[in-house]
This record gives structure tokens, sequence and C-alpha cells, in this order.
């Protein structure tokens, strides 16, 4: 039997004799054991696994709450859970596969291959076409693949530290998008809850849209960094950096309403699980995101907006 089927449903007593405070095992929020940090920590030991939440430091299962907390490896934890309920348990922790491998190492030669686009420069025409300006961010680079140049944005884990995945743009060398399918795409590989693009520094004001344009537009016209999310679900699934106080949720007005929708369960999450400042906004047109609107009706006389708290 493994070692996680042994502890999956008893991880509150395996957690406490590992040194794990008692305390700090409730579905509320309370200081995190791991970061420190007030009121941004809880334990819901979800399916029976032990799981925990942060609003800085991310998530995890048992597992990684008990070597986080307490700086014992995987095999020492699994012996502990051995001798508690004295089963053997197949405790070699699983490492990446070698999928997981190459893929890894396809995603840093493309970005150590790339560059900080320039003026004049594919990306430069590029963005300055869609949001009036090459965006100075460096989770921006430029790359060539096969012959053509690519936009490449760093997409990062919720706690910062880690690339996730790379988010490409395929261009022409005058700065268009190349007219084939998936222009736009991610890198083969996990998008982990909380990931974004971080187009700009984290500040105790700021946004989060699902696209690049959409969320450079925004962070142009509201005067405020804003991240991207690559996707409405990503979107939905973001979690806040700790200095973040207040955000606003630039969703998109789709016609089907799925742009608002993952917009509102973000701000219903930030409101309720991480108890966050939060307002919606939506552009005033069915079928636009903010930047059809930054192109569009932002400057038009009447122009409007919806927001809503």
């Amino acid at each position: 039997m493994r070692i996680g089927q042994i502890a999956k449903g008893n991880w509150k007593s395996i957690l406490i004799a590992l040194g794990v405070g008692e305390q700090y095992l409730r579905n509320k929020h309370g200081p995190c054991p791991i970061c420190g940090g007030h009121d941004r920590f809880r334990w819901d030991d979800q399916y029976g696994q032990g799981g925990y939440i942060c609003g800085g430091c991310g998530g995890g299962d048992g597992f990684m709450l008990a070597q986080k907390v307490t700086g014992r490896s995987f095999r020492e934890i699994a012996e502990v859970i051995e001798q508690q309920f004295g089963q053997r348990g197949d405790f070699q922790a699983t490492g990446p596969n070698l999928e997981e491998v190459q893929q890894r190492d396809a995603r840093r030669r493309v970005w150590e291959g790339s560059r900080e686009p320039l003026d004049g420069g594919p990306v430069g025409r590029y963005l300055c076409s869609r949001v009036g300006c090459l965006w100075p961010s460096n989770a921006i680079r430029e790359a060539i693949h096969k012959g053509y140049p690519l936009m490449v944005a760093r997409i990062l884990t919720a706690e910062g530290d880690k690339v996730a995945n790379l988010h490409l743009t395929a261009l022409t060398w005058d700065g268009r998008k190349r007219a084939i399918d998936q222009a736009k795409k991610v890198m083969p590989g996990k998008l982990p809850d909380g990931c974004a693009i971080r187009l700009g520094p984290t500040k105790a004001v700021m946004g989060v849209a699902e696209g690049i344009e959409t969320a450079i537009s925004a962070a142009i016209m509201f005067d405020m960094p804003v991240w991207a999310c690559v996707n409405g679900n990503l979107l939905s699934k973001w979690i806040p950096p700790q200095e973040a106080e207040q955000i606003t949720v630039f969703g998109d007005n789709d016609m089907n309403f799925t742009g608002q929708a993952k917009a509102y369960a973000l701000a219903n999450r930030l409101e309720v699980q991480f108890k966050r400042k939060v307002q919606v906004m939506i552009p005033p047109l069915a079928g636009q995101d903010w930047n059809d609107h930054h192109h569009g009706t932002w400057s038009q006389p009447g122009g409007h907006l919806r927001l809503v708290k």
C-alpha cells in the first residue's frame, strides 16, 4: 500500500504528531505556519489528503505542509506515518516523469534563447498596434522559431518564484499575428492554479484580466498594474499576492456570459476566501474585452463603464 493511502483521512493526527500546531489545522482563515502571514491560511484537508492553501505561499497536500513547516524530508515523514499506524508503505517520493522533464527543458531553451524586445522589432510593432506602445515588462521577450518571430510571455506560479509555463504568440516580421492555427498558445505542460503573467509589479492596488493585450490595455486606461491569467478558467482560480489589498477584476463581456461568470467567480473568492476589497469591471459593449474597448469606444463621446462592486 502506498504511504499516501495510509495517510488519507488521518492527516490531522499525523500533522500534530509531526509537530504542526493544532491551531493551524482548521478550515478557517488564520496565520500561516509556513510564511507567518496573518489571516490568509486555512487547512481544508480536501479529499482527506491534508491539503492547505495560503494567499501568500500557495497550497499543497499534507506531505508538502509537513515538509515546509518541519523541514523534514518526505522519507522522514513517511517513516513517522508508518510508525503511527503500524503499516509499511511505499514511501518513495514521486518525482517528475520524463515527459515533464522534457517539457521543462523545452521551456527553458525557449526563454533562454529569447531577448528583450526592441522598438521597431516584431514584438514592438505588434504591441504598438494592439495597445499603443511597447509595454515595458520583464515578463515579455522576443524569440525566433523556425524562421519566424514569437512574443514569449513568462507565466509564473502563484508564489512568483517559479516559471510555470510560457505563452507564445506567433508573429510576422512586420508585427502582425501570423495567420495560422493556434497563433496564440501555451507550451506543453501544466498550468497550476494561481499562475499569471506578471506584466507589472505587485502593488496594493492592482488588477487581473484574461489575456495579455487585455491586461495591458486595462493597465493603461486605469493606471494600475494588471496581470494576465491566460484564460477565464485560470482567472477564476487566481491567488492574490500578499501585498494586493484592493483588486480590480477586468472581465470580458462575452456574448455567452462566460467571461463575466469567471470574473465574478474570482471576485467572490477574493472577497470571501482572501478578505480583499474587490471590484469587477466589464466593458460596456457585448462581445468586447478591454483591449477592444481601448481601441474603440474608450475615447468616444458617451462611452461609459459598467462598474459593479
